[in-house]
């Protein structure tokens, strides 16, 4: 629904559902995609490939698909891909991916994403995760279902957080985040972030049955109750024939370990994640790992 009566500026070419609704003073780019039920409230910019499915909101002041802060950027037709039922909060900002790292940026389903957010370049956000107020996300971060990030995290390049995780408030975040824990700072600058516990309402999200929680249960107090290696500690329960969410938990701690710096997705430097895959133009879907030129 759009009311000719209101100031904005909506490109001939862009591709608007009958039931979506654009506010005043919006700005919609020729090569925007927004779908039914999907509402911009007053000032929402909607700039490069961007493709946004149905019923999501964007508060006042959202910026999406707008060139990433990377100077490797060579002003590619790279994308921006938002899902269904996400609720941006007021000012939140998106870019579009980078032609070296991986071509998309992507946001799934049924997010909330708090004032002042921002998901820079290369980012995968998955779906139910939920970022408070001022919550920034460097290039190329991955965070998995269900987790959560307290207002004013801050996370580096690269860094992934596992799913129904929890990053508490004011945290920076150097290194991958295990699935189901609890990560933050004691008196916030006093202390460096690590693990602190499990996160219980992530535990309680993941709907896992009884005899699998308390199996977790027993692998996270094992890997996270000390400082001994945790290499050691994850072929210990390799050995015992860990399967299922247990196998799942050690699976990413590996990869974290073999990682630069506590950081798995280093690895994909100048290179496409799997998860870009689907986007890739044809002629870079022969190998999805090789280094983009």
């Amino acid at each position: 629904m759009v009311e000719p009566a209101v100031m904005r500026e909506i490109d001939p070419a862009a591709r608007i559902a009958p039931h979506a609704k654009i506010g005043p003073y919006c700005v919609v780019g020729p090569h925007a995609t927004i779908g039914p039920g999907t509402v911009l409230a007053r000032r929402v910019c909607v700039l490069g490939r961007t493709t946004i499915g149905s019923d999501n909101v964007f508060d006042e002041g959202c910026v999406l698909g707008a060139e990433p802060q990377d100077l490797k950027y060579q002003g590619g037709p790279t994308l921006l891909v938002i899902g269904h039922r996400n609720r941006f909060g007021r000012g939140v900002t998106a870019h579009i991916g980078t032609e070296q790292g991986g071509f998309v940026t992507r946001i799934g389903d049924d997010n909330a994403l708090m004032d002042g957010c921002h998901v820079a370049h290369d980012c995968y956000v998955d779906n139910r995760v939920r970022l408070g107020r001022s919550v920034l996300l460097a290039g190329h971060v991955r965070i998995h279902t269900g987790a959560v990030i307290e207002d004013m995290a801050g996370l580096h390049h690269f860094t992934t957080i596992g799913w129904y995780a929890r990053v508490g408030p004011r945290t920076p975040v150097r290194r991958d985040v295990p699935p189901y824990t609890d990560f933050y700072s004691d008196a916030y600058d006093w202390s460096p972030p690590s693990v602190r516990g499990i996160h219980e309402a992530g535990l309680v999200a993941a709907g896992l049955g009884k005899p699998e929680e308390r199996e977790l249960r027993h692998a996270l107090r094992d890997l996270f109750e000390d400082e001994a290696a945790l290499q050691t500690k994850i072929e210990q329960l390799a050995n015992l024939g860990a399967e299922g969410e247990v196998a799942a938990l050690c699976d990413f701690c590996q990869r974290s370990l073999q990682g630069v710096y506590g950081r798995f997705r280093e690895l994909y430097r100048g290179k496409a994640p799997p998860e870009a895959y689907e986007y890739l133009p044809p002629e870079r879907r022969m190998d999805s790992r090789r280094p983009l030129t």
